[in-house]
């Protein structure tokens, strides 16, 4: 009985991962494909991942899915792509906006405006790699249409100058002439301009093979412009509702419901819609649901800022109540698009098949990164002691940071490191703390004596489970002595969020005094006593309320040139692909000034991602400056390349040390680094 029993509750539980019950497009699996326009130059459609729904990576590097010129056959550009499966789940559908929004398709086409396009193209796969296509000129008139004698909503359709954002749910009312039931309602605005004012909704059906479709039939008329229709079954309160976007009257993304998809359909609702972006203008909305939840996630564009964001906002169950957007996370150039789920299977394959294509063409690290294996956080020290330098990175590689050991390597040149070995084991060395080892930072102190004779020591800061502790050593490979209690244990008390962790230790040249710079959502600059494991003071360069102000989240690294403090740190969560590094010029190490005046940030990002390159998450440096010299190495971490990028959110446990020179203007700023292979 147990045996048949688990059998039978496979079978339920595999049902219950397809909406078997539900009306619309099938869904089916728990990991999800993004596709959309990709929004560089004349764009193109392309594909990204998700294991979870929140956190993307670009399949193809975000390069094209298919040849537009194949595709597209009307103007060779594919855009606002839509993608779903069929009704037996025998296959996939695409139905995309055939147009080339170029100056130079205006000039060839004669287009009216750059904007205009006549047509848009339907799409199969069996795979979701090769597809086929068929393009719909609307320009020919009802002869392209399998009811060609039928009532026309045009007198002439070679006048029509738009045919956009095309959509697709399955009908499983719809009638076709020989009494079969079911077929593919594809609807989308229309505008012919010598015969109406503005944009109209209209839908056509096509059937199983997806080759043949009916003459145009207005959806709705709201008495001005609506484009950017997409149209889901709501089984909370078991309604079609139609997130759409309004050109006319109040605009803005709006939602309206129906009981039948070709209506009649509501006014839409205007207590309820996307209005936390303000006055900015947003419009290619996409609904879907993550695999077990009955809420709704919403994506759309906000294109009145340049460079265009892609959010994701949240929704009940009723579609409504629109909050928390957030930009898509991990998709280079996210535009107008649709969301699927998919199965494990076709995740994989997808990335199979992406991975064999991106092989042929990658190029291979050449210089980075610096040392073999996932290390993070990377502090690096010319020790005057023996003349060599000395890196001690984060070692990466576990899910949540949750790592034990602190290692350190030597090098003679910058280029060929030796393994020193681990330096502290929490769990053997530490009396506070066994795991979540992050973020070291050191410095040679000057005991006494001077050459050969010179005594020094060091003092290596460390985070272990969201404190800061110390350790001293008289060589920078140890062996290190760790401190019987935290030095830090928690934020200041003025702070009401954020960690106590990534410390940064730096002595001011003009005074003598040291420093520890550490916080993560705040930056605190504590002033170190004589003894270097004890603090003086403590003040909050930048609370938590003005992170965003500063572009700031943590990995703060000090440094000082020629009289001038430079503050450099990391924005974004280090599991972002936008992971960076920003900077601020100071004449203070304990405040934020300059010719008397608050100290801004530098509008230039000092390092970056580089998609070209699949270089990204790059940030939590060190700044080394070589020895008797003007001459600056600025040392990182990305995401492990080529590989660690496909995993989504976890790529920021999986990293890689690199290096790069770091140089100045004439005026003091700092160049743009260009992160290397």
């Amino acid at each position: 009985m147990k045996g048949k029993f688990s059998f039978v509750l496979c079978i339920l539980l595999a049902l219950c991962s397809v909406n078997t019950f539900a009306k619309g497009n099938l869904q089916k699996g728990n990991r999800y494909l993004y596709c959309h326009m990709n929004d560089a130059g004349p764009a193109w459609t392309a594909y990204a991942l998700s294991r979870d729904g929140r956190h993307w990576h670009d399949l193809l590097n975000g390069d094209s899915i298919f040849s537009d010129a194949e595709m597209a056959p009307i103007e060779k550009r594919s855009r606002d792509a839509f993608i779903c499966r069929k009704h037996d789940d025998s296959g996939y559908l695409m139905v995309f906006t055939d147009m080339d929004a170029s100056q130079a398709s205006r000039n060839r086409m004669g287009k009216v405006e750059t904007w205009d396009n006549y047509g848009i193209c339907l799409l199969t796969s069996d795979d979701l790699i090769h597809w086929k296509s068929k393009g719909y000129d609307f320009r020919k008139g009802t002869a392209i249409f399998c009811n060609p004698q039928g009532e026309s909503v045009y007198k002439d359709w070679s006048t029509i100058n738009r045919v956009w954002a095309p959509q697709i749910v399955w009908d499983e009312d719809f009638t076709w002439p020989d009494g079969s039931k079911g077929g593919y309602m594809i609807y989308y605005s229309m505008w012919n301009r010598a015969e109406e004012k503005y944009d109209r909704m209209y839908y056509s059906h096509a059937d199983e093979s997806f080759t043949q479709l009916t003459q145009p039939q207005l959806l709705f008329d709201w008495g001005y412009a609506t484009i950017d229709a997409d149209i889901n079954w709501v089984e909370a309160d078991r309604q079609w509702h139609m997130m759409i976007k309004k050109e006319g009257g109040k605009p803005g993304l709006f939602t309206a419901t129906s009981p039948s998809l070709t209506g009649p359909w509501s006014e839409p609702v205007e207590d309820d819609y996307v209005n936390f972006e303000g006055n900015k203008k947003c419009e290619g909305v996409s609904a879907f649901q993550l695999e077990g939840s009955d809420t709704w996630m919403i994506g759309y564009i906000e294109y009145s800022s340049k460079p265009r964001n892609y959010r994701i906002c949240e929704a009940d169950r009723f579609m409504r109540n629109f909050k928390n957007p957030k930009n898509i996370e991990g998709v280079d150039r996210p535009q107008h698009g649709s969301f699927m789920r998919i199965t494990e299977e076709e995740y994989n394959r997808l990335q199979n098949w992406s991975d064999s294509i991106e092989a042929l063409t990658l190029k291979p690290n050449a210089k980075n990164p610096l040392i073999e294996g996932l290390y993070a956080d990377p502090e690096i020290l010319f020790a005057r002691k023996d003349g060599k330098y000395y890196l001690y990175p984060t070692t990466d590689g576990a899910v949540g940071w949750n790592n034990h050991d602190f290692r350190c390597y030597s090098s003679s040149n910058l280029k060929d490191w030796t393994y020193e070995g681990v330096i502290i084991d929490l769990p053997a060395d530490c009396d506070w703390a066994d795991s979540k080892g992050w973020a070291p930072c050191i410095i040679e102190k000057h005991v006494k004596g001077k050459g050969k004779r010179a005594k020094y020591k060091y003092y290596y800061y460390f985070v272990a489970e969201g404190k800061i502790g110390v350790a001293v050593a008289d060589h920078p490979a140890g062996p290190f002595k760790v401190s019987a209690k935290p030095l830090i244990s928690q934020r200041p008390s003025s702070e009401k969020g954020g960690q106590a962790i990534d410390p940064d230790v730096f002595q001011d040249p003009k005074t003598g005094k040291y420093y520890l710079y550490w916080g993560n959502g705040f930056l605190a600059c504590s002033e170190l006593n004589d003894d270097m494991v004890s603090l003086k003071d403590t003040t909050i360069l930048i609370p938590r309320a003005q992170k965003e102000a500063f572009h700031y989240n943590e990995g703060t690294y000090v440094f000082e040139r020629n009289g001038l403090y430079y503050f450099t740190w990391s924005e974004n969560d280090t599991r972002s692909k936008n992971y960076r590094v920003r900077y601020l010029i100071s004449e203070s190490p304990t405040a934020f000034v300059r010719n008397g005046r608050q100290a801004t940030v530098e509008k230039q990002v000092l390092l970056e991602k580089d998609p070209k390159q699949q270089i990204y998450g790059t940030g939590h440096h060190a700044i080394l400056r070589l020895p008797d010299q003007d001459e600056w190495r600025i040392v990182y971490h990305r995401f492990q390349r080529p590989n660690a990028v496909k995993l989504d959110w976890n790529a920021g446990f999986n990293r890689e040390v690199c290096i790069d020179a770091l140089e100045f203007n004439d005026d003091g700023t700092l160049l743009p680094v260009k992160p290397t292979l």
